[in-house]
C-alpha cells in the first residue's frame, strides 16, 4: 500500500474545501441527515477516523458531541487543531485509542483508500474495538456501480482507456493500472460492504446510498440539489449502488448478562 502517495495527494488537494463546496453540497446534506438519524444523543464520545480537517467533527462538536479526529495526514490534524478540535495522527488500522472509549465511531474516509482486503478488515475490527458495546459505527465507502454515471455525466467515455480503467473498476473495486489516486483507492459492491461489517462483529448493519441516483449531475449542475437529494432519500435503501458514496451503519455486540 503507497501511503507515501496517498499523503502527497491529500497534501496538494483541499478536502477542507471540498467537503463544503457547493458542487457537494448534497453529499454534505445528506451525511449529516444520516448522522442524524444513527448517531446516539450528545454529548456522546465520537472517534471521527480518517476525520481530515474536521468539518464534520466541528458540526458535532457544535452540537455537545465529544469529539476527537484521527487522521493519517498531518495537514489534516493541523487543520483540525486550528478548528479548535481533539485532533491526532494516526493509523485506521491500529487506532491510538483504548478498548470501548467511544460510544460512535466514524470511519468516514479510510475505506475509501484501503484496496487489500486484510487492510479493509484490521480498520473495521479496530473501529469495533474502540466502540463501546452496543455502540454505533457508521462508515463510509465509495460505490464500484456508480462509477459508469459519473463517467457518463463528465462525457469520458469516449476515451478508450476511460473505458478499460471502468471496466477493471467495475471487475475489482479497483485499478492497479491506473493513476496514483486509482492505486491507493477501493470501490465497494454495497453487499460486499454489508459482508465486511458483518466478519468485524458489527450486527443490525445497515447499507444505504448518499447522493442517491441523481448526485453525479447534481454535481455539474447545481440548481438539481433538491430534486436530487428527494430522490436520494427515495432511493437510499432500494439502489444505494445507484450512490456516488455509501454509508453503512452498524452496531457493536452488547454485553449480556
Amino acid at each position: 500500500m503507497n501511503f507515501e502517495g496517498l499523503v502527497q495527494i491529500y497534501d496538494v488537494g483541499d478536502e477542507d474545501a471540498r467537503l463544503v463546496a457547493e458542487r457537494n453540497r448534497v453529499e454534505w446534506v445528506r451525511t449529516l441527515e444520516l448522522l442524524t438519524r444513527w448517531l446516539p444523543p450528545f454529548p456522546a464520545r465520537v472517534l471521527d477516523v480518517g476525520g481530515a480537517s474536521g468539518r464534520y467533527a466541528a458540526w458535532l462538536l457544535e452540537r455537545g458531541y465529544q469529539v476527537q479526529v484521527v487522521d493519517l495526514v498531518d495537514k489534516h490534524v493541523r487543520q483540525a487543531r486550528d478548528r479548535g478540535l481533539d485532533a491526532v495522527q494516526g493509523d485506521a488500522r491500529a487506532l491510538p485509542c483504548p478498548d470501548a472509549s467511544a460510544d460512535a465511531v466514524l470511519l468516514m474516509g479510510p475505506l475509501y483508500h484501503l484496496p487489500d482486503g486484510p487492510d479493509r478488515t484490521k480498520a473495521l475490527g479496530e473501529a469495533a474495538r474502540c466502540t463501546v458495546p452496543g455502540g454505533v459505527v457508521v462508515v463510509a465507502a465509495m460505490s464500484r456501480w456508480a462509477k459508469p454515471v459519473v463517467r457518463t455525466v463528465q462525457d469520458q467515455l469516449g476515451d478508450e482507456a476511460i473505458r478499460a480503467h471502468l471496466l477493471r473498476v467495475m471487475e475489482h473495486g479497483h485499478d492497479s493500472h491506473g493513476d496514483v489516486f486509482d492505486q491507493v483507492s477501493y470501490n465497494h459492491d454495497p453487499a460486499e460492504l454489508h459482508t465486511e461489517l458483518v466478519t468485524a462483529g458489527l450486527t443490525d448493519v445497515t447499507i444505504v446510498g448518499v447522493e442517491g441516483p441523481l448526485g453525479a449531475q447534481a454535481r455539474r449542475d447545481t440548481q438539481l440539489e433538491q430534486t436530487a437529494i428527494a430522490a436520494a432519500r427515495l432511493a437510499e435503501t432500494a439502489a444505494p449502488h445507484l450512490s456516488i458514496h455509501l454509508l453503512a451503519r452498524g452496531l457493536t455486540t452488547s454485553v449480556t448478562s
